[in-house]
Parts: C-alpha cells; structure tokens; sequence
C-alpha cells in the first residue's frame, strides 16, 4: 500500500471512530442533543444529505453520459466516477436516515405512498435510482463491461435521463413549498440539477487526480468540464438571487438578508463565494490543463459544497411567516436561530468518514481488478 493510500486511511479511520461519539448519542438520546426545533426542523444533516446526493447524481450522469454516447476518450474515468456516486448515494441515504424521528419506520413510506407528495414521489426515485446505480456498476465495475456492450450503453442513456430526474425532483422537494418564498421558485430544481452536477465532476475528478487515474488529457477534458458547470452555477444563482432581491418580497428578502448579512454570512461570502467560486475559477481560467491547479480548484469546489446547501435550508426555515410569531412563543425548541450542536457535527463526520471509507475500499478493489476483467 502506498504512503497516500495508509494516510487516507488513517484520517478517514480516526474521523469514524470521532464521529462514532456522535452516533451514539444520536442512537441513545435521539435528537435532544440537536440544535434544531419546533420552528427550524431541518439543520446540518438534511444539508449533507441534500449536498451527497446532489454529488452522486452529478456523478451518475458523467457515467451515464461517457457510457450512453460512446466517449472513449473518458472511458477510464467512468469506474471512479461509480464509485463516486454509489459513495456519495449512500452517504446521503444515511444523513436523512439519521434525521428522521423514527428512522426504523421509514419503509412504511414505500407502503403508504401519497403520490401527490414530492416526498412520496421522491421515495420511490430514489430506489428507481439506486437500482440502476447498482446494475451499471456491478455491470462495469464487477463484470468488465464497457460502452461497447449495447446493454451497458442502453442504461447510461437511461441512466442520464434519470440522473436528471432524480437531481431535479430533489429541487422541486423544495421548489413546491409555497409557504417558503426563499425555496419556491422554478429555478430551485435548476439550481440543484447544476450544482450537484457541479460538485459531483468536482469530487470525480479530484478523485481520479489524487488516486492517479486520469490522464493528462482526461485532465484537460474534465477542468473544462467542471468550468462550465462552475459557469452555469454561477449563472443560475445570480439570476434566482438577483430577480428575488429584486421583487422584495419580504419573507424571501428576509431570508437573503440573514444569508448575506447575518450572523453566519462569512459562509456565503467566504466559504462559498470566494473559496467554492472565486479562487476555484482563477485556478480554472488562467492555470488551464495543469494537474495541481484543476486538483486544488475540484477539491475547493467539493469541500465548500455544503454551505450552498445550508444557506439554502436553514436561511428559509429561520425567517417566520408571520412575524410576530417570534415574541408569541418561547421555549425549548422554539427558537429562530440555528447552529449545529457538537453532536450534529461528530454524526456529520461519522457520515463523510463512511463515504471516504466506502471510496477507499472500492479504489483497493479497482487496483486489484484492471478494466475489462471479466468476472467468471
């Protein structure tokens, strides 16, 4: 094993066995030791889970593309990027699971769908999801298959329709709450679809860097790739921050406000705007092609994936609909203001360290089973 490969390893065992501290006060007090409540229901996890699963459907749609149309060029890119977005899917599947109230209960959500719920609906794409996630990576990465398989190249095209679908509707799960002026827009399933096919190439090609797999022209290929998301993401969330700020609706004003200004705003302006956008697209624009430039910019890109995230749920939960609603009741629980307790944060460890883990397993199983071995 390489020297990289033991200090990965270190850092992703030391993380679990941090975060397992978390996991078992969420295990035995359930959620009293959470900072959220009555008014801001959804904090640290839900923006994982939104931000992993955003990342594997970024990355599932790079597989499904390379496989669909016959990219040879990124053939070797397309087994990382799997096992990117099996990872990242179940990272995210753990985050919400680990946010419900009753967690062992919620299979009874396949049994009582409400189809007119985007929740309910969401339920069942994302095992429509998982199962062709499963196929095409049993079919490449344990059977050897490649796009010149008709069935492999079938199921990425499918596979890219659905990726759309699945990163979509995760939007629209937010998109459709009239009550929230700050989610209810047309552009929030946009803004999802680009941002997790953002960080989700990000994370792929950091991945295929750190571990060696991708060329000098894959590289090449990929930065431009992740600049045009970079582009487009930038595009969508000016033009849905600037038409809100614009309309001064009060509510999404509000929310915007505690975005831009409130106590937390060195998350949008630092972690995000200027080391998730700024210095990421320097690096891409005037380092182009070279090797340690598009690492740095990816791996920026992946890591400050979260604050988008949270500045998306927790800035829309911490505005009330109606203002005197903050003086009518006080209390445990019922509270505006929101950050995560320590035992948020060790849970939210636990679950990166299990991604990690999941991405260092699959790259030994890779390195012992070269592309295009069959399995008998």
């Amino acid at each position: 094993m390489k020297t990289r490969d033991r200090i990965l390893w270190v850092l992703a065992g030391v993380a679990f066995l941090v975060g397992s501290v978390g996991l078992v006060q969420r295990m035995l007090t359930g959620h009293v030791e959470a900072a959220y409540g009555s008014y801001v229901p959804w904090g640290l996890w839900v923006g994982i889970y939104t931000m992993l699963v955003g990342m594997s459907a970024g990355a599932f749609f790079l597989v499904s593309v390379i496989l669909g149309f016959r990219i040879e060029r990124l053939a070797g890119v397309v087994r990382p990027a799997l096992l990117v977005a099996v990872a990242t899917f179940g990272g995210g599947m753990l985050a919400v699971w680990l946010d419900l109230g009753h967690p062992f209960l919620a299979w009874r959500l396949y049994l009582a769908t409400g189809f007119t719920s985007m929740m309910g609906w969401m339920a069942w794409f994302y095992a429509a999801y998982a199962v062709v996630l499963a196929i095409v990576a049993w079919l490449v990465i344990w059977r050897g298959r490649t796009s010149a398989s008709p069935a492999v190249q079938r199921l990425g095209v499918l596979g890219a329709l659905l990726a759309i679908v699945f990163g979509g509707s995760e939007g629209a799960l937010f998109g459709v709450v009239g009550a929230r002026d700050f989610w209810h827009s047309g552009l929030t399933p946009i803004l999802f679809l680009v941002e997790g096919a953002l960080s989700g190439i990000a994370l792929v090609t950091f991945v295929g860097l750190l571990f060696g797999l991708v060329t000098e022209q894959v590289t090449r290929i990929l930065g431009r790739v992740v600049l045009g998301a970079l582009l487009a993401a930038i595009v969508v969330e000016f033009a849905e921050l600037s038409i809100g700020i614009y309309a001064s609706i009060p509510a999404y004003a509000s929310s915007v406000e505690l975005v831009l200004r409130g106590p937390y705003w060195w998350a949008f302006w630092i972690i995000h705007a200027l080391f998730g956008v700024a210095v990421p697209l320097a690096l891409l624009v005037f380092a182009p092609g070279r090797r340690i430039a598009i690492a740095s910019a990816t791996a920026l890109i992946a890591a400050t994936a979260l604050s988008t995230k949270l500045n998306l749920v927790i800035a829309a939960l911490a505005v009330p609909e109606i203002e005197e609603l903050r003086g009518a009741y006080t209390g445990p629980g019922l509270r505006w203001d929101y950050f995560p307790t320590l035992m948020e944060w060790l849970v939210a460890l636990w679950i990166l360290a299990v991604v990690a883990i999941v991405v260092l397993i699959g790259h030994w199983v890779l390195s012992r089973r070269p592309a295009g071995t069959h399995a008998s």
